[in-house]
C-alpha cells in the first residue's frame, strides 16, 4: 500500500506545538486555552490533537470576550 504524503496545510489534526505555532502564542498558553474551554482537543491515544476549525472558533470567541469587555 503506497501511502500519499499530506502537506500540513491539509492536515485535520494538528499537534499542541502546532497550534501555538500557528497561533503565535507559547505552549503553555495554549494549555490555558484548553483548561479553560477556549479551545476543544480531541484525545487519540496519548495525544492530544486540535482540529483547525477549533482554533478559528477559539479566536472568534476570544474576540467576542475582547469585544464585550
Amino acid at each position: 500500500m503506497t501511502t500519499i504524503p499530506i502537506a500540513e496545510a491539509d492536515r485535520l489534526l494538528i499537534t499542541t506545538e502546532d497550534a501555538a505555532a500557528r497561533l503565535g502564542i507559547h505552549r503553555s498558553t495554549l494549555y490555558d486555552l484548553i483548561r479553560s474551554k477556549k479551545l476543544k482537543t480531541l484525545k487519540i491515544g496519548s495525544r492530544r490533537l486540535i482540529r483547525i476549525a477549533a482554533l478559528e472558533e477559539a479566536i472568534e470567541l476570544l474576540e467576542q470576550e475582547e469585544a464585550a469587555a
